[in-house]
């Protein structure tokens, strides 16, 4: 998984954003909470929900358990849900943290002349936000975020659309992220998936999930990019 002196070529690097490129502030489980309760009030039964389920499985289970077939219902529920997000979304935007060494990464792969997309399930008011105050903007080739596709991670439709936006090819392209959602999304699409310590999930967590490689900070990828 982590094979030292192993180096893969990439034209393209595709970044998750909160976690990954900047500290993760996000208050997640206050928003599940949120959310819960906003599917309680409006009839729905939100089912066997886990503290650990995504926010795109939390949206499926709920569909899944009350049977929603209607697109009217169906749209409801994914704007309410993410009409919560968005509110601790640009709470997390408000004073986001770079990670350690994020810009001088990004300003490398600038200079290696190697793609750079952020491929987020926040808002596209928030991403951009975190962005423009943390500098990294100006090193962004492409911005992707749940605005712009119908599923979230870890389906894999940001990293599609992606790819789509680059006309890249999976082996082409490395995704970095921090949580289990990310190494799935990624593997599901054939894209070399580079786990990232200190975001949303542990070590042993993202182990279980098989990343290609696992890396304690962010400049540990410029050794492994060719």
């Amino acid at each position: 998984m982590n094979d030292k002196g192993k180096r893969i070529h990439a034209k393209a690097v595709i970044f998750d954003l909160d976690g990954t490129l900047v500290e993760f502030k996000l208050r997640i489980n206050d928003a599940k909470h949120e959310i819960i309760s906003r599917l309680k009030e409006l009839g729905l039964d939100p089912g066997n929900l886990s503290p650990e389920d995504s926010i795109q499985t939390i949206i499926s289970k709920v569909m899944s358990v009350n049977g929603v077939i209607d697109r009217t219902l169906n749209e409801l529920i994914r704007s309410e849900v993410f009409k919560i997000m968005e509110k601790f979304e640009l709470e997390a935007a408000s004073a986001p943290s770079p990670r350690n060494d994020a810009l001088k990464v990004l300003k490398s792969l600038k200079s290696m002349n190697i793609m750079v997309v952020v491929a987020t399930n926040s808002c596209r008011k928030a991403s951009f936000l975190v962005l423009q105050k943390c500098g990294m903007l100006a090193y962004v080739d492409v911005v992707v975020t749940r605005d712009d596709v119908e599923r979230i991670k870890p389906a894999n439709d940001l990293l599609k659309r992606a790819l789509s936006l680059l006309g890249t090819s999976p082996e082409e392209t490395v995704y970095v992220g921090d949580s289990t959602y990310d190494i799935e999304a990624a593997k599901s699409v054939g894209i070399k998936s580079i786990a990232v310590l200190g975001g949303i999930h542990s070590e042993d967590v993202l182990v279980e999930k098989k990343p290609d490689f696992i890396i304690k900070s962010l400049s540990e990828l410029l050794n492994i990019l060719q």
